[in-house]
């Protein structure tokens, strides 16, 4: 069955697993019929230093792997503004984030449930995945 690799920056990676992210705002939106699982790539990069430790869930260095799952059970279309304060409270972005982001065109929040952050975290070749989306792409559900 498919599912998405998702890339996220660790910062939001953060909020996403304390709760405090219920929602991810992206461009895009994959083809696909809601429900479908997402899998969660935290980014990584020359200045990124992330540990799931922050939010006391671990110790192990979780950037540039896939760090948990989701289930993305509805996707908010947004294509005037009229859903701002929603990704305000629940995507952690303001409104300056999300003009900037969106440079007016739609934008779409990815409802987040069934989060699942793993103990151990995954390897992008689990995922046939030779690096990562600059977004998102469709993998292969892992059963």
């Amino acid at each position: 069955m498919k599912a998405v690799l998702i890339s996220i920056q660790p910062k939001w990676c953060e909020l996403i697993a304390s709760g405090k992210k219920t929602i991810e705002v992206r461009k895009t939106r994959p083809k696909m019929e809601t429900p479908f699982k997402c899998y969660i790539y935290c980014t990584e990069g020359k200045d990124t230093v992330y540990y799931m430790a922050k939010i006391g869930l671990c110790e192990t260095r979780y950037d540039g792997k896939v760090i948990g799952e989701f289930v993305c059970d509805d996707i908010i279309v947004d294509e005037r503004g009229e859903n701002a304060d929603v990704f305000s409270k629940y995507a952690q972005l303001s409104l300056v984030e999300q003009k900037k982001y969106g440079a007016n065109k739609p934008l779409f929040g990815w409802h987040i449930s069934k989060l699942k952050i793993y103990d151990k975290p995954k390897e992008l070749e689990e995922f046939k995945q030779t690096r990562p989306p600059q977004s998102w792409c469709y993998v292969e559900e892992l059963l």
